[in-house]
C-alpha cells in the first residue's frame, strides 16, 4: 500500500506561494486572512482548504519544535544528571513520536508495522535502563553499607585515642558517600 498523500489546492500551488502560506500559518494568521491572501493572488481557495493543510502542517511543525526543545533541554541540563534518567527521556519522546505516527493517517500500513517494532525496541532498551538503574543502586547501598562499616571500626580501633584522626576519616567517608550519591 503507497503511503497517503496530500493533493489539495494548496498542495498544487507554486512552491513559492506554497511556502507563503506556511509561512503565514506560522505567524499566526487565520485561515481566513490566508485564503483572502491567496484570493488576491490570483487563486480560488477556501479558509477550509485552508485549514485542511494547516492542521497537519502546524501539527508537524509542533512536533519538531517540541522534540527541539526537549533534546536541548536535555543537552543543557545538569552534567551530573544520571545517563539512565536521560536515556529514560530519550525514550519517552521517541516513544510519542512512535505513537503519533501509528495513530496518523498519513503513513502506510508498512510503516506502521515498523513503527510497532520500533516501540518494541524502545521497551527493550527501556527494561536494560531498569537493570541499570537497579544494579546502581544495589552498588550504592554496598558502597553506604561499606563507608558505614569502616567508619565504626575506625571509632571502634582509633576514635578514643585520636578521636581528631577518626573525625577526619569519617568525614571523607561521609564526603565519599554524599558524591557516589550525586552519581
Amino acid at each position: 500500500m503507497a503511503k497517503n498523500r496530500s493533493h489539495g489546492k494548496i498542495d498544487r500551488l507554486p512552491p513559492e506561494l506554497r511556502k507563503a502560506v506556511e509561512d503565514r500559518l506560522l505567524e499566526g494568521h487565520t485561515y481566513q486572512e490566508i485564503a483572502e491572501y491567496l484570493n488576491s493572488m490570483g487563486q480560488n481557495i477556501s479558509y477550509r482548504s485552508v485549514g485542511r493543510y494547516g492542521k497537519p502542517f502546524l501539527q508537524k511543525f509542533e512536533n519538531v519544535r517540541m522534540a527541539k526543545e526537549y533534546a536541548k533541554m536535555l543537552a543543557e541540563d545538569n552534567a551530573e544528571r544520571p545517563t539512565t534518567e536521560l536515556h529514560e527521556a530519550n525514550n519517552a519522546l521517541v516513544s510519542q513520536m512512535v505513537m503519533e505516527a501509528l495513530i496518523s493517517d498519513d503513513i502506510s500500513s508498512m510503516d506502521k508495522l515498523k513503527a510497532a517494532k520500533d516501540i518494541a525496541t524502545l521497551q527493550r532498551a527501556q527494561v536494560a535502563n531498569e537493570r541499570l538503574k537497579i544494579d546502581s543502586r544495589k552498588a550504592s547501598g554496598a558502597i553506604h553499607s561499606a563507608l558505614k562499616m569502616l567508619k565504626e571500626q575506625v571509632f571502634d580501633e582509633i576514635g578514643n585515642n585520636y578521636p581528631d584522626i577518626a573525625k577526619a576519616i569519617s568525614k571523607i567517608a561521609d564526603d565519599i558517600e554524599n558524591q557516589s550519591n550525586k552519581n
